[in-house]
C-alpha cells in the first residue's frame, strides 16, 4: 500500500480542497461520535483518520477531536509485514486516550490529565490532551464496555469533544453497539484490484453494517433488560406481547448455538444474539425446524460476519435482520492501491463503488499535512 504525506494540498474541480470536500461529503454535523472501520487490512484506514483530522483543523471547527483506536494504530511498520505504514498527525488541542507504552513513540508533546485503570497488551490506557502538534501512535482497548470508560473519561475533559473510534482488523465489532452514531468505511484495491469483485464485495458490507432499526417498542424493551442485565447474550421475545422473554446469560455466543436452539419453539417473534454472529451460528441455528419466519437482532451492523450465501439462506427462511443501535455509514473512503504499492485503476474502481449506493464514494489521495 502507497500511503505517504505531502505539504501539497489537491483542489479538485470545485475548487474545494480533499479535506473540505472530506467534511461536506461525510456530513459529521450533529454527531458525537463516530467509527472509522476497514474493509481489510490496508484499506487504508490510517489515511482516511488523517484526513478527518486534518479536515477538522482546517474548519476551525471549535468542538475537539478525542481518539482512540481498537488494537493499534499510527505505529511506523507494520507488526506482521514490516512494510512501512502512515502514521497519525494529530494538532494541539485533541484527546487521546493511548496506552502508556505507546507515549514514548510519540513526538508530539503531550499532557497525561489522567489513568483509565484500563489494561490492554500495550500497557495501561492513558487520558492526554496533545500540547503541540505531531505524530502519535493509538492504542486503545478492545472490549466495548472500556470503550464506553474511554468516552466517559474524555469528555470529563471537554463534554463537547466528537468521539472518534479507529477500528480494527477482526475487531470491527466492537466499534458500534450503541458507541458511535455514524461510520465511516475505507475500501482498498488491496481486497480486489478487479472493480465488479470489489463493488460486490462492498456491497455486501453495506448490506450488513445497514441492517435496519429494530422496531421501536421491541428496541426499547430489549434495551432495558441488558441495563439491567448485563451479561444477557441471548433474548427470545415471544409474538405474544403478554408471554414473558427467554434469556441467556453467557460469556459469549461461540460454540452455544445447541443452547440456544433451545429457546426455539415456533411460537418468537424476535431472536436478539449479544455477539459476534458467524456462518458457524447461523448454519446451526438454520438446522433447527423452528428458526424461520422470525426477526433475528443483533447489537449493530458490525456485529455481522455472515457470507452473502448464508444471508440468502437467512432470508429464504423468512430470517430478517434487525440492529438494537442501527448505524449510519456516511462515506466511503478507497485506497487505489494494491498490497505491493502499484496503482489499480482508480477511475474504474471508484465508478464500480459509485454504482452500488448512494453513499459518497470519494479517493482522497494521500494524507496531507
Amino acid at each position: 500500500m502507497r500511503a505517504y504525506v505531502t505539504n501539497e494540498a489537491e483542489v479538485n474541480v470545485d475548487g474545494l480542497t480533499s479535506e473540505s470536500q472530506f467534511l461536506q461529503l461525510a456530513r459529521l454535523e450533529g454527531l458525537s461520535s463516530l467509527a472509522l472501520v476497514g474493509l481489510s487490512k490496508n484499506s487504508g484506514k490510517t489515511t482516511t483518520l488523517n484526513h478527518l483530522i486534518r479536515a477538522w483543523q482546517q474548519a476551525g471547527t471549535p468542538r475537539p477531536l478525542a481518539l482512540t483506536s481498537i488494537g493499534r494504530d499510527g505505529e511506523e511498520e507494520d507488526v506482521v509485514s514490516g512494510q512501512p505504514k502512515p502514521r497519525l498527525y494529530v494538532y494541539s488541542g485533541t484527546y487521546l486516550a493511548t496506552a502508556r507504552s505507546s507515549l514514548n513513540r510519540c513526538d508530539a508533546l503531550l499532557d497525561i490529565l489522567a489513568l483509565s485503570g484500563i489494561r490492554t497488551n500495550f500497557g495501561e490506557v492513558a487520558i492526554c490532551k496533545v500540547l503541540s502538534s505531531g505524530y502519535v501512535e493509538l492504542a486503545g482497548p478492545s472490549q466495548a464496555s472500556d470503550l464506553l470508560e474511554c468516552e466517559r473519561l474524555l469528555r470529563e475533559q471537554d463534554s463537547s469533544g466528537f468521539f472518534v473510534v479507529d477500528g480494527s482488523l477482526s475487531r470491527r465489532a466492537q466499534a458500534g453497539g450503541g458507541l458511535t452514531q455514524g461510520l465511516i468505511l475505507a475500501v482498498g484495491a488491496v481486497t480486489s484490484a478487479n472493480p465488479e469483485d470489489l463493488a460486490e464485495t462492498t456491497a455486501h458490507a453495506l448490506s450488513l453494517l445497514s441492517v435496519p432499526a429494530l422496531e421501536a417498542t421491541t428496541s426499547e424493551y430489549v434495551q432495558n433488560l441488558l441495563v439491567s442485565e448485563p451479561c444477557l447474550r441471548v433474548i427470545a421475545l415471544p409474538q405474544a406481547n403478554d408471554s414473558p422473554a427467554k434469556m441467556l446469560s453467557l460469556p459469549s455466543l461461540v460454540g452455544q448455538a445447541k443452547a440456544i436452539a433451545g429457546l426455539l419453539d415456533g411460537k418468537l417473534k424476535t431472536l436478539m444474539l449479544r455477539g459476534a454472529l458467524t456462518d458457524s451460528i447461523c448454519k446451526s441455528l438454520l438446522a433447527e425446524k423452528h428458526f424461520q419466519d422470525l426477526t433475528l437482532a443483533v447489537e449493530d451492523g458490525t456485529r455481522l460476519f455472515i457470507s452473502p450465501g448464508m444471508l440468502r439462506k437467512l432470508l429464504q427462511k423468512g430470517i430478517q435482520l434487525a440492529a438494537l443501535y442501527p448505524l449510519s455509514v456516511r462515506l466511503i473512503c478507497l485506497n487505489p492501491f494494491k498490497a505491493d504499492g502499484s496503482p489499480a485503476d482508480r477511475t474504474a474502481l471508484l465508478k464500480a463503488l459509485r454504482s452500488i449506493s448512494s453513499i459518497p464514494v470519494e479517493d482522497f489521495g494521500p494524507t496531507l499535512i
